[in-house]
């Protein structure tokens, strides 16, 4: 009689546990695959040595030719690009009233903000090229362009300060 009470079906076989069938450890696979398929298919191109430009040096001599420096006739401009976005333009004169050529210079343009805080700061060339020497005594004109120059900017002139000269080579 105990036998019409026995199922026809076999017993159920208990699975291995194993670290693999583990509710945490299929989370944290998933995160790490995730992960690296956002790496290896949203990542922006490696920079390749040559696209990346090197700064201006800006050793004790450079710092102290800056001062030969002056900065001044600044004009700033706004125009819309073909993407009808605003771009902002510094226009200025830079001369040189040391006594050695000059064939680039980098500068930092800092705009402020109404609470007098930095709201952008850009290390950009105002000089640069053979066919842009400044001889002593000269004066260049520069322009340099911002695209996204942040709406807290306080509408005051950008600060402008030397962070980068290249002398000419000396002729013989």
């Amino acid at each position: 009689m105990q036998d019409a009470f026995e199922s026809p079906l076999p017993a159920p076989q208990k699975e291995p546990g194993g670290i693999f069938r583990h509710p945490a450890v299929i989370a944290l696979t998933t995160l790490f695959g995730v992960a690296a398929l956002y790496l290896l298919f949203f990542r922006g191109p490696v920079p390749t040595p040559s696209s990346v430009k090197p700064r201006l040096p800006f050793s004790a001599a450079e710092q102290a030719y800056a001062a030969k420096l002056r900065f001044g006739n600044f004009a700033m401009s706004e125009a819309e690009n073909f993407l009808h976005q605003k771009v902002k333009y510094l226009d200025g004169d830079v001369q040189n009233s040391g006594e050695r050529t000059l064939t680039g210079i980098e500068v930092v343009i800092e705009f402020r903000d109404f609470m007098n805080q930095i709201a952008l700061r850009e290390t950009r060339p105002v000089l640069g090229g053979r066919a842009a020497d400044l001889a002593p005594g000269a004066t260049a004109h520069f322009q340099v362009s911002f695209d996204h120059v942040p709406d807290s900017w306080n509408m005051q002139m950008p600060t402008v300060q030397v962070s980068g000269l290249q002398f000419a080579a000396a002729q013989r």
